[in-house]
Formats: C-alpha cells, structure tokens, sequence
C-alpha cells in the first residue's frame, strides 16, 4: 500500500512540475526570447504543421499573429479548443498551463508579449 501511495504521490508531482515549466524550456526550437525585463517578456513563437509543444506554464499575455494558422489547444484539465487566427490578429489570454499542437497545414508565426507582475 506503502508503495502504491509513493507513485501515485510522485506522479502527481511529476505532473505539476511539468505543467508548471516555462515554455522556452520546455521548447526552446519554437521560441525565441526578444526581450526579458522586469514588466514584459517578448517572444517569437514558430510551430509547424503537425509539431506539437507540451504542457507549459504561461503567465497573462498578447498574442499577435504573423502568420495565419490553426492549433489545437489542450488545457491542464484536458478539455480542448481549436483556435484558427487570422494574420494581423491580436488577442489576450489569461494565464494558464497548456499544450498546443498545430493543426493546420502552415506554420503558426506569432508574437507572444508575457506580462510579470
């Protein structure tokens, strides 16, 4: 019983650790840090077709689309949303820890501004 308290415990951790991480870490090929001070950071974000990034901890942050594209968005309680954006788009997300796989057929080009408390 001992024992199966001990994994079920260090999977639980395990997990929150990986969904806690930063995504430069988590996928330092997709992103590209521009900028880093003590309000902001600015990233430049690629995915391409097919290519998927693991859950990862994002703070508050813009999102501005270079490029058109689809992904597929799935959240730390599992549920999932499709998002196709427009280039020239703009949006806010809340902070959150979620994967993102790219659905569509073209690169996802986006500019990713975090805000830090």
């Amino acid at each position: 019983m001992k024992t199966l308290i001990s994994i079920v415990c260090f999977t639980v951790i395990s997990w929150a650790t990986a969904a806690a991480q930063d995504p430069v870490k988590v996928a330092p090929e997709n992103y590209k840090v521009l900028l880093d001070n003590a309000h902001v950071r600015v990233l430049d974000f690629t995915l391409k077709p097919g290519q998927k990034i693991p859950m990862a901890a994002r703070p508050n942050r813009v999102v501005y689309s270079i490029t058109p594209g689809t992904a597929t968005l799935t959240g730390s309680d599992g549920k999932t949303t499709t998002m196709t954006r427009k280039a020239g788009e703009a949006w806010w997300r809340d902070a959150e820890s979620l994967a993102v796989e790219n659905t569509g057929e073209t690169e996802i080009h986006n500019l990713v501004v975090e805000l830090k408390k």
